[in-house]
Formats: C-alpha cells, structure tokens, sequence
C-alpha cells in the first residue's frame, strides 16, 4: 500500500444521525483507532481534562468510551442533557469538551473512519452506542504500529493518512484462560522446565509462569491447518499426547486491529520479511451460534475479536482453553486471564492482572522483553498531537513507556520493522 502524505483541516464534519448533546455540537471531537490504547487514552483525556480545571466523566462500555470535561462531575444521562454548553470545559490544549471513541475495528480504525466509515459511539446521554450528532468533527485516532504495514488487499480502504509518532511505546504480551494457563504450567513443571518447588499460584515468580515459544505462536498463527498446531489442539501447547485432539481456542483479532498486526510482525516477521507468509484468515461466519465470528480449523477453533475487550472476554470464559495476543495496559481486576511468558521473558512483573504496582513496562525498559511498538497517530495533528503529549505525562501507566524512557533506554526509532536498538 502506497502511503499517502496529505494535509489534514482541523477536523472532517461527520454527517451522521443527530442525537441530543448537552456540549455544543461542535465541541465533539470522534475518534476511531487502537484498543490496545483505550484505557491510557481515556486517562490521558482525563488528565486534560483535570489541567483545565474541569471534572472528567467517563462512560465506558466494551469497545466504547467517551470522556465529557464538564464544571462538576456528571454521573447521569439527565444531568448531562440538562447542562448548559457554557458548563463545559474544553480539554487542555484542544477546542473539545467531549471526546468519543470507539475501537471496535482496532488501529485501522483511525484511517478507515478518516475514509467516510460509519461508526456508533457511547451516548452519555443514553448510555447506548448509536451514531454521533451531525457536525461533531472527525479527529482520527492512534494506531499500535505504522498504518502501512496493514495489508491493502484485506483493508480495502481507499486513501492511507501519513503517521506522526505518539511517542510513546506500547507493550503487548500473549494470554491465557485460566485453565489453559493451568494445564501449561502442569506440563511444563513436569517436563522440568518449570522448577518443582513452584506453584500455579506462583504467578509473581517469573520462572514459574509457564512460557509459549515464538515458533508455537508462530504456527498457530500460520495458515496451515495441516502443521502441529491445528492437528493436535491442546497437545501442541502442553506436550502430552492424552490432550491431542482437545480444541484449543486461538482468539485472534480481526485485520484491522494493531494488535495482530503487531503479533504478525513480531512472531511471523510480517511484512518485514522478504518470504511472504499466509496466516490463518478471520473468520467470516458462525460455526458456532452466538458471539464472536469463528472458525473449527483441525482441533483449533479461531475466533476474529474486534476489540481487546472481546478477547478479554473469551479468555475469562471458565473450562476453555484458549490464548490471545493483548496490550500490557490490561490489567483489570476480577479477571481470570493470565500473562504467559513469550520466549521466557515476562511482559511484566506478575502473571496476575491487576496487581497492585504493576506497569507491563520494566522488561521493556531493561531490553528483556521485546514486543512493544511505538505508537502512531493518524488524522488532526495539533489535536492528537496534544493528547499524545497527555499520554506521554501520564505517572506510571500500564503498558505504555514514555518518550523520556524510549530515548535514554530501549526503542525501535518508530520503525515498526526495527527490532530494538538501545541509545
């Protein structure tokens, strides 16, 4: 795909359906792009928020968030609609007061609603996702790894925006369901490559947290339903012959999403490699009724998740044995999922999310850990840029390493293609 650098207006007027907004319609900002990076982006629009002295309210659903920067917090639908729009505070450094995002198609989502594409977002009014206000003004959004390294056949989108850098990096790391962490510590612990001394409940000593290979992520993810993988489901991962045949659940995102094309780059070297490579296509229909879109290929069922918050959801399913590819900024408590290893090396620093002083982030910094990407944003610059300065000033965020730590450690000079280089 050929990149296309062109000047963006301040903002594209979206003529979509009009719904009721308490902020003059014009102060709504819409933005499309990377899940990995829904929940830094809403405390970096937070933080804005704060620094103009307004009180932030976030309505959050899924793949949906908008951020309202208001004189006092709102916590109904009622109290928002009966705001005035001069109780509104635009957030520091932009002409917005409210920002909603919906990151349902992941990364390509920030060119792709650039390109005229429909998209709902949450109604704070409502609180349901319906179809923006006409005249609220389209801003782009963030993607997890350059935008042309997407594949345009599969994309299909008709003009590709030039990428700024964000200047932040983003840590992404491998999940397990809580069972398929369980039978995977199991086995490794018996094969001797986990010490005896370790429990499963050890997930805050590194070398008791079971690890999965590049090369066994890399033939799950190949389109090859013939390899070890897809014959032998279960009994690829744990090494046993009485689990072959047991259906393994590879929740993999959908074409759009930053997170497989960043799974792509790193574990199958797309497209940076010169050998061209086909990996297992998104499913396109139900094999099974209800939820995501999957496909039975051999023992392994392949889902196509939108969002992180659909491969969330599948990963905390009880009984299943399923993984997927996430950003180091989930972290949620009450979560059922598990960090593995990649490679032997830790994402972070515990293998339980939401544990208190966690940040997905210091292997990075150290050079241990190599599967991040530094961030790119697409569309109005001054106001994305702003936000990115935002996220870049966050204290301690999950799974994002700022410009400051980028430069003076570890980083891959923005190039998704670069593997890290240290300053």
């Amino acid at each position: 795909m050929q990149l296309t650098k062109i000047a963006l207006a301040v903002g594209v007027a979206c003529a979509a359906a009009s719904a009721t907004a308490a902020p003059d319609v014009s102060r709504i900002a819409l933005s499309a792009g990377a899940s990995a990076v829904q929940g830094n982006y809403n405390l970096a629009l937070r933080a804005m928020c704060t620094a103009a002295g307004g009180v932030p309210t976030s309505f959050v659903s899924g793949n949906f968030t908008t951020v309202v920067c208001a004189d006092v917090a709102i916590t109904t639908g009622a109290q928002y609609t009966a705001k005035p729009n001069g109780e509104f505070i635009n957030f520091n450094g932009i002409p917005f007061a409210e920002v909603r995002i919906n990151v349902s198609d992941g990364s390509f989502g920030s060119v792709l609603i650039l390109n005229g594409k429909a998209y709902t977002f949450r109604d704070p009014a409502t609180s349901t996702n319906i179809a923006p206000p006409a005249g609220a003004t389209i801003i782009g959004g963030f993607s997890d790894t350059a935008t042309n390294r997407f594949p345009a056949p599969t994309i299909g989108a008709n003009q590709l925006f030039a990428n700024a850098g964000a200047g932040v990096a983003q840590t992404f790391g491998v999940a397990a369901s809580n069972a398929l962490y369980t039978k995977m510590f199991d086995a490794q612990k018996l094969a001797g490559l986990i010490p005896a001394s370790c429990t499963v409940s050890d997930t805050n000593l590194p070398y008791c947290v079971p690890s999965i290979a590049k090369a066994q992520m890399a033939t799950i993810m190949v389109d090859n339903p013939f390899n070890a993988a897809y014959s032998r489901g279960l009994g690829f991962l744990t090494r046993n012959p009485a689990d072959d045949g047991t259906e393994l659940r590879y929740v993999r995102r959908v074409d759009t999403s930053g997170t497989q094309s960043s799974a792509q780059n790193y574990f199958l070297g797309l497209p940076c490699s010169l050998e061209a490579l086909s990996i297992v296509p998104e499913p396109t229909s139900d094999d099974e009724a209800g939820g995501l879109k999957d496909a039975l290929i051999g023992a392994i069922r392949v889902y196509a998740a939108g969002g992180t918050s659909d491969v969330r959801n599948e990963l905390n399913k009880a009984g299943v044995f399923a993984l997927g590819v996430m950003s180091g900024e989930n972290n949620q408590s009450g979560s059922n999922w598990r960090w593995l290893r990649v490679d032997g090396a830790m994402i972070g620093e515990n293998a339980i999310p939401g544990t208190a002083g966690i940040t997905n982030s210091n292997t990075l910094k150290d050079g241990s850990y190599g599967f991040y990407f530094e961030l790119t944003y697409t569309g109005n610059n001054s106001v994305l840029g702003a936000i990115a300065s935002s996220l870049n000033t966050l204290a301690a965020p999950v799974g994002l390493v700022n410009a400051a730590d980028l430069a003076a450690g570890y980083n891959k000079g923005g190039l998704t293609c670069q593997g890290s280089s240290s300053n």
